[in-house]
């Protein structure tokens, strides 16, 4: 007869299982569009409140792109070194991107900061 303790052993065994966190880059289309992809970002996180009413830079959808574009905040010869990308990658806005929303906007920085 098996013991209590060596059967307990066995079931505490079979009931350990290790699940081994990956991180999973996420999917960002092949070219990403200002207006489809960047701007519904913005609407979501950015101007309830905040960078639409007064705190630079206004991300409103009319003037967004303008001024992300002519008030240095985008550097597309250093995609990663751009002040607004730097913002919401560990600088002052991370909390407020996720990983999706920054991948996309690098993306978007990367293929020259169209307004497409």
């Amino acid at each position: 007869m098996i013991s209590l303790g060596l059967l307990l052993f066995f079931l505490g065994l079979a009931a350990c299982t290790y699940h081994e966190n990956k991180y999973v880059e996420p999917e960002v289309p092949e070219i990403v569009s200002f207006s489809d992809h960047v701007i519904p970002i913005f609407e979501q996180s950015c101007n309830a409140g905040c960078h639409g009413v007064g705190i630079p830079p206004d991300l409103s959808p009319g003037v967004a792109y303008t001024t992300l574009t002519t008030q240095g905040w985008i550097d597309i010869d250093d995609p990663e070194n751009s002040d607004f990308y730097l913002a919401i990658d560990g600088g002052t806005m991370d909390g407020y991107a996720t990983d999706l929303d920054r991948a996309m906007i690098l993306a978007w920085i990367e293929q020259g900061a169209e307004n497409n």
